[in-house]
């Protein structure tokens, strides 16, 4: 399938411009860097940034507000790599693949995505779409073609639709999330709350089944799955509370602590910065997509 590309006139229109990561995120890029395209959003509502790359939000900071999103100090821009910060889709699979070859999380993350439509709604936000297709499957863990499209919705509240397409004549396992890294003071402080009670799946436990009691907190080493979670969930910091609404089955909670030191993209020191509040369908909840079927899930963030 061909991407038919909106013309610059009709983004720029609807309040929507291309810059490059190297003018944005300066301090991240080496000198020899080529950078990777990058959409800006600017409207009375909200500033966005989302790289095509991946069709990943980076950046969503409303009006006379904080920033929502982080974005690690060492994440590197580089065409193929996986962007550390904001809303990664972890697509068409979560984790790793079941024979261990494919990339963790999916290949849609290392994609470049297609602009498709760019509008402005009757509140004076600003809709885009984004897609990723294929006639022919990308890889063998995943042996379909495919389209994927992201609709977002850049007002006070963010809004992301995400739907996925098997354009194939096989069924194939679907599992993703929305990977949401939420900027936090200090992720000692932050607290979750609306996952009270749940059973949770322990991944730094030997994925031993355990039950929430009380808000969710970060004092070491933390990756949960929350099974069959509600919405809304909350995320509690300094500055104020989000809002989290979705319609998937799952939460996933995550921050490496002083392992980050061990991981490139993240460093040392840095996990204070950031909380994972991650909605999506994994595990257990992964779907059966049918040849021709298409699953869709939404999320939005406000506060």
């Amino acid at each position: 399938m061909t991407n038919t590309l909106i013309t610059p006139r009709l983004a720029e229109a609807a309040g929507v411009r291309q810059q490059n990561s190297r003018e944005l995120y300066p301090s991240q890029h080496a000198a020899d860097d080529a950078g990777l395209p990058m959409l800006v959003i600017d409207n009375p509502h909200a500033r966005a940034v989302i790289s095509l790359q991946g069709g990943q939000l980076m950046a969503f900071r409303p009006a006379r507000e904080r920033e929502l999103l982080w974005v690690s100090p060492c994440c590197a821009f580089k065409p193929g790599k996986a962007l550390r910060g904001g809303i990664p889709l972890c697509l068409p699979w979560f984790g790793p693949t079941a024979d261990g070859q494919g990339p963790q999380h999916g290949f849609a993350r290392t994609s470049h995505w297609s602009l498709v439509d760019a509008t402005v709604t009757d509140h004076r936000e600003t809709h885009i779409t984004l897609e990723l297709a294929s006639d022919t499957p990308l890889c063998a863990q995943w042996p379909v073609p495919f389209v994927f499209r992201l609709d977002i919705v850049v007002g006070r509240t963010l809004s992301l639709r995400l739907a996925a397409t098997n354009r194939g004549q096989q069924a194939v396992p679907l599992s993703f999330a929305f990977h949401t890294y939420f900027a936090v003071p200090n992720v000692a402080d932050a607290r979750t709350s609306g996952l009270d009670g749940l059973t949770f799946i322990d991944k730094m436990d030997r994925a031993a089944r355990k039950r929430q009691q009380g808000d969710v907190v970060i004092t070491s080493e933390t990756d949960r799955v929350y099974l069959d979670a509600p919405s809304p969930v909350i995320l509690h910091s300094a500055p104020g509370p989000v809002t989290i609404e979705a319609d998937t089955r799952d939460v996933i909670v995550w921050n490496a602590w002083t392992n980050d030191r061990n991981i490139a993209d993240l460093g040392a020191g840095n996990h204070q910065g950031y909380l994972c509040v991650e909605c999506g369908n994994v595990g257990e909840h992964a779907e059966i997509l049918p040849a021709g079927g298409t699953f869709a899930a939404q999320m939005s963030l406000s506060l």
